[in-house]
């Protein structure tokens, strides 16, 4: 009876007050679309750390081979050199959604209106690993200060604990995340082996129910950076808060990361239109940073408002 008059008499933040909340939350604070920004400019006009000669060296023995291996090889290669002419390791400062967004991580460009680009090729599979590793290290502690500062426009009366211990959270929270989807993937494609050996459609129903489950298991945990940086939380209990949170508000909460993810893709296509060798980039770069940070700060609003809601509701019953 108490919870039911309290659900009544109070209503939690929506999807449209929180989008509005995050956009008032960056005009009033327009110095917060600068950390994308930044980024995307160095990952434009800045050097690029490429694996090409990492990819020659894998598949040129098994094109020596000669044959039917070869010739699979030799196809295989100029797929994989094609993406590996514009990949760029240092894309991975760029660890959304637990870290900074980028326009620029995505896209990869091999030209700038500045000519031609400096690329540096990195030898050896532990070197590409050692520097993947260091670069989204250091990508999480940028983001958490620049998701530290998003909460601290969307709640300035609230105390937020120390910057550096959300840093290092984050950092523990990303190898937590890595470590945790690099042991389900393999688990999922073992089950999808074996399921297929036994009966073809079989695997393809492993793969849509492991991918389904491994997006659901996403979808709750995904306020977990918000109770690390708004409410100074331990990883564990932060993910525990996080999967209440979605519990108890799955089908507002599927709306809201519905509706965020499909306004950033859908813009990402516009900002995606301007040549990467045109000096229009920059609008588009300004564009993104302005949306993403928007988007990104009504997260903060919306975890903040439904998080006190169920907390307060909890106390009433």
């Amino acid at each position: 009876m108490v919870e039911s008059c309290f659900m009544a008499e109070s209503k939690p933040i929506g999807i449209f007050s929180s989008l509005s909340a995050g956009f008032d939350g960056v005009a009033s604070r327009p110095a917060l679309i600068i950390p994308p920004l930044v980024l995307d400019l160095f990952l434009w006009l800045g050097p690029h750390l490429g694996i090409a000669r990492l990819i020659n060296s894998l598949t040129e023995p098994a094109i020596q081979a000669g044959g039917l291996v070869g010739e699979q090889a030799s196809l295989i290669r100029q797929v994989i050199e094609s993406a590996g002419e514009r990949f760029n390791l240092l894309s991975a400062l760029s660890t959304i959604p637990i870290g900074i967004p980028s326009l620029m991580a995505g896209r990869m460009p091999l030209d700038n209106p500045l000519g031609s680009i400096t690329k540096i090729d990195v030898d050896g599979a532990g070197s590409v690993l050692l520097i993947w590793i260091g670069l989204s290290g250091i990508g999480l502690v940028i983001g958490a200060y620049y998701q530290y500062w998003i909460a601290g426009a969307i709640a300035p009366d609230a105390e937020l604990g120390p910057g550096w211990m959300a840093a290092l959270r984050m950092v523990g929270f990303g190898f937590l995340i890595f470590v945790g989807g690099l042991v389900a993937g393999i688990t999922v494609l073992i089950a999808i082996t074996l399921a297929t050996l036994i009966l073809p459609l079989l695997g393809t129903g492993v793969f849509f129910l492991g991918f389904a489950l491994l997006f659901w298991v996403a979808v709750y945990l995904i306020f977990t950076p918000h109770g690390i940086i708004r409410y100074d939380q331990g990883v564990f209990r932060s993910m525990f808060e996080s999967f209440l949170l979605v519990r108890w508000n799955l089908l507002p909460t599927v709306g809201y990361l519905a509706m965020a993810f499909g306004a950033y893709w859908i813009l990402n296509l516009v900002w995606n239109l301007p040549s990467p060798a045109s000096w229009f980039s920059l609008l588009a770069l300004a564009g993104h940073a302005f949306v993403a940070t928007t988007l990104l700060a009504g997260s903060y609003a919306y975890y903040q408002g439904r998080r006190e809601w169920l907390m307060a509701a909890r106390r009433a019953v």
